[in-house]
C-alpha cells in the first residue's frame, strides 16, 4: 500500500525542479529568445522521441479499448473540470469580463503531463503501464483544451494547434503498436530517440517553473485571496473527487485507475496561462490559479495519490 513519505518523497523533487526554474527566471538568468526556444525543442523533438519509445509495445495499450477510454476521459473530465469551475467561479461572485473565463479554463484543466509523468514514472518504476497511458490520455485532454476551453475563453475553437509534436507523436506510436511495426525499428534508432527522450521530462519541469517567473508581475496579489480559494476548491477538492470516482467506479484497467489517481491530485495546468495572454483573457487569474494549486498542492498531492491508490485499488 502506498504511504504518504513515499509519495511525498515522489511529489517533493518536482516540485523542487519547478522552484529552481522560477529562481532561475526570476534573475533574469532565462531570455525570451532562449525558453522559446527550449519550448519548441520539447515540443518538437524531445518528447515526441519520448512517446515513441513510451507507447509502442506498452502493455497498458494492448487493446485499442484502452487507448479509447484514456482518450475519452482525458477530454470528459476536463469539460467536467471546466464546467465545475464556471459554477464555483459564478457562485464565487466573478463575472464574464472580470476573470471567469479564465478562471474556468485555468481551475477545470489539471497539468496533466508535464507533471503527472515524472510521479507515475518514479511511484511505478517496474510497470510502463502508466506512463504509457500518460500522453494517450492527454490526446482527449489537448482536443477539449482546444475545442470546449478556447469556445469558453475566446469565443471560437482552435482545431489548427492540435496539430503538434506530441499529438502526432502519440497517434504515430499508437499506430506502431497496434500494427506492430514498432518491432522493426532499428536499435540504433531506438537507443537515441530513449537518450533525447530522458532529456524530456526535467527539462519541461524547469520550464514550467520558468514560466510562472516569467508572468509573476507585482499585480498578481490583486483579489487573489478569492482566486485561490476558489481555484483550491475547484481544482484539488470538487474536480479531484470527481476524477477519483471515476477511477473507482468505472471498468477501468488498473493503470488507467492509477493514471487518474495521480491526474485527481495535479495542481492547475500552466499553458492557460498563455491562452489567456492570446486569446483576451486575464493572465493574472490564470497565475494566481496556478501559483495557488501548485503551491497547496505540494502539502496534498501526496495524501490525494496515497488514499487514492488505496481507495481505488484496495
Amino acid at each position: 500500500m502506498a504511504s504518504y513519505l513515499s509519495i511525498l518523497s515522489a511529489t517533493l523533487p518536482v516540485f523542487l525542479v519547478m522552484g529552481i526554474g522560477f529562481g532561475f527566471q526570476r534573475k533574469g538568468w532565462l531570455g525570451e529568445e532562449v525558453e522559446v526556444g527550449v519550448i519548441k525543442l520539447g515540443l518538437n523533438l524531445l518528447f515526441p522521441c519520448f512517446i515513441l519509445t513510451l507507447v509502442p509495445g506498452n502493455p497498458a495499450l494492448a487493446t485499442l479499448s484502452s487507448a479509447l477510454w484514456a482518450i475519452g476521459l482525458g477530454f470528459t473530465l476536463v469539460v467536467v473540470g471546466i464546467l465545475v469551475a464556471w459554477c464555483i467561479g459564478a457562485l464565487g461572485r466573478m463575472r464574464s469580463g472580470g476573470g471567469l473565463r479564465t478562471f474556468a479554463i485555468s481551475a477545470g484543466i489539471q497539468n496533466y503531463g508535464f507533471l503527472t509523468l515524472p510521479i507515475v514514472v518514479t511511484l511505478f518504476p517496474d510497470n510502463r503501464g502508466p506512463a504509457g497511458l500518460v500522453f494517450v490520455h492527454g490526446i482527449g485532454v489537448e482536443i477539449a483544451m482546444w475545442t470546449v476551453g478556447l469556445a469558453v475563453m475566446s469565443g471560437k475553437a482552435g482545431f489548427r494547434s492540435l496539430i503538434n509534436g506530441p499529438f502526432i507523436a502519440v497517434l504515430t506510436a499508437l499506430f506502431l503498436n497496434y500494427t506492430g511495426l514498432y518491432q522493426y525499428i532499428p536499435g540504433i534508432a531506438a537507443t537515441g530517440m530513449e537518450m533525447l527522450g530522458t532529456c524530456a521530462v526535467p527539462m519541461a519541469i524547469f520550464m514550467i517553473g520558468a514560466t510562472i517567473g516569467r508572468f509573476f508581475k507585482r499585480d498578481i496579489f490583486q483579489d487573489a485571496f478569492r482566486v485561490a480559494a476558489l481555484s483550491v476548491l475547484v481544482r484539488l477538492g470538487l474536480v479531484s473527487a470527481v476524477i477519483l470516482a471515476a477511477a473507482k467506479f468505472l471498468p477501468l484497467d488498473a493503470d488507467l485507475q492509477r493514471l487518474l489517481v495521480v491526474q485527481a491530485a495535479m495542481p492547475s495546468a500552466v499553458f492557460p496561462v498563455v491562452l489567456a495572454r492570446i486569446f483576451g483573457g486575464q493572465p493574472r487569474v490564470a497565475i494566481q490559479v496556478v501559483i495557488a494549486t501548485s503551491l497547496v498542492g505540494v502539502i496534498t498531492s501526496p495524501l490525494v495519490i496515497a488514499w487514492g491508490l488505496n481507495w481505488v485499488n484496495p
